[in-house]
């Protein structure tokens, strides 16, 4: 059936393994009661990077970007019946204070969890449409996993599934699936986190022993479930995606999942032109428009990157796989400036034991709106995601890299510590780093 639903976009076919066969596979499995396995294909991607591809790709078509800007408030002007229209938005610059009007012919609300603050700012009487649910992950060394095969249980102790697989390096597992309120920075909990280790544990060999200490990374995400404000029953979720909109015109799209963007966006966008009497110059592009970095990127690529600029074959390929052809651009931004070190910012690591080089932070702030050093840990680089005490000792050469290219003072050095610092407090570090001494963080810079 699966097989069946994927089509032509189906990676390879299904099979099943016998019990001998399962466990030479994937050794660390329990053989106890062991019958066999299915194996299924599924793809995976660096959704930060994915992110940040859809924005500057966004900007090559003339769209405005823009980070660290918050809507304030809706602008409303009665149209030529009198009914009272949203016509912009308020926005407020985060990193100067600074605000601002931009008006529209129609607002296109894609905020994900936050829809239902910018549908209050429309409407303060309208009930929420989003059920939030958190979901934890964590990381774990590469190890405790086969390279290029993972495992789905989904008969745990409370019926949800559990997975465990290999991830830009090391091990995802999770998750979980619980109502929850909407933050920006989401931390999972002790409880969450337990959880998910135990229900690990009772599929692995009583041989391996993954303990608390193992987990490198701990992260809270939220899924933005969603109610039809407009269906008979508005308890029941819409398991997709919805659009609503509103009496005063503001299109809200919300729900629905990576593997559907594109068609939502197409959906979101023929609504406006409908609503908005937008005049498009050509039918939607969608299905064919390819991201920054797609165009001639190849398999192969990352041997190019190693004979033109010397840099370990690791590097090349974590270039590779996560820019795409845009790993030229990132290798041009290399500091030759240091004598005999002609590609130092290539040959130096953010952390010793992880593929991400300096060259990357100066590409994330010229090329990619990376404004602080969340911005670069979490949203450009993961790091963060994929082991937060490497994400820690990294922070100092990080913020070092940014200031000098964006002029930032010794006391915005400080706050963007500072920051970094409560950032990977909800990636699962403990509270405590936060009364660390400035002295105690700069003696790990040098690894």
């Amino acid at each position: 059936m699966y097989d069946l639903l994927a089509g032509k976009q189906g990676i390879t076919g299904s099979y099943a393994l016998g019990r001998s066969k399962t466990l030479e596979n994937f050794p660390m499995l329990r053989a106890e009661n062991l019958v066999g396995s299915l194996v299924y294909f599924d793809g995976q991607h660096n959704d930060a990077r994915m992110n940040a591809a859809l924005a500057v790709t966004a900007a090559a078509h003339g769209a405005v970007v823009a980070n660290h800007v918050e809507v304030t408030s809706l602008i409303k002007e009665k149209d030529e019946s009198g009914v009272e229209k949203v016509r912009g938005a308020m926005l407020r610059d985060n990193e100067t204070g600074e605000e601002w009007a931009v008006r529209a012919k129609g607002v296109i609300n894609a905020t994900g969890p936050f829809s239902d603050a910018i549908l209050k700012m429309d409407e303060p009487s309208m009930p929420d449409i989003v059920a939030p649910s958190s979901g934890v992950h964590l990381v774990l060394p590469s190890y405790f996993s086969p390279k290029n095969m993972g495992m789905l249980d989904p008969a745990t102790t409370d019926g949800r599934v559990v997975f465990f697989l290999p991830w830009e390096g090391g091990v995802v597992a999770g998750t979980t699936d619980t109502m929850c309120s909407v933050e920006a920075d989401p931390r999972p909990s002790e409880k969450e986190i337990e959880w998910i280790l135990s229900e690990i544990r009772r599929f692995l060999s009583p041989d391996v022993k993954i303990r608390r200490g193992d987990v490198l990374s701990a992260w809270s995400g939220i899924r933005p479930l969603v109610r039809d404000p407009k269906a008979a029953n508005t308890k029941d979720l819409v398991r997709n995606h919805m659009i609503h909109e509103s009496e005063a015109g503001l299109i809200t799209i919300a729900g629905g999942k990576w593997t559907t963007y594109r068609e939502m966006s197409k959906e979101t966008v023929d609504r406006a032109v409908e609503s908005f009497g937008l005049k498009p110059l050509r039918e939607c592009q969608t299905e064919t428009v390819r991201l920054i970095g797609s165009h001639a990127w190849s398999d192969t690529m990352f041997i190019k990157l190693v004979q033109n600029f010397g840099v370990d074959p690791d590097v090349a390929k974590h270039l590779s796989h996560n820019y795409g052809d845009r790993a030229w651009a990132v290798c041009a931004l290399a500091d030759r400036t240091n004598g005999s070190a002609q590609h130092a910012s290539l040959e130096q690591r953010i952390h010793p034991r992880y593929p991400f080089v300096e060259a990357e932070v100066r590409y994330a702030v010229q090329y990619e709106y990376a404004m602080s050093v969340v911005d670069v840990i979490a949203r450009r680089l993961r790091l963060a995601f994929l082991d937060a005490q490497a994400a820690r000792e990294a922070l100092p050469r990080v913020i070092d890299i940014m200031a000098k290219e964006l002029k930032w003072d010794d006391a915005r050095k400080q706050r963007e510590g500072r920051k970094g610092l409560e950032y990977l407090t909800t990636m699962g570090l403990p509270d405590s780093i936060l009364d660390e001494s400035p002295a105690a963080a700069n003696a790990r810079e040098g690894f």
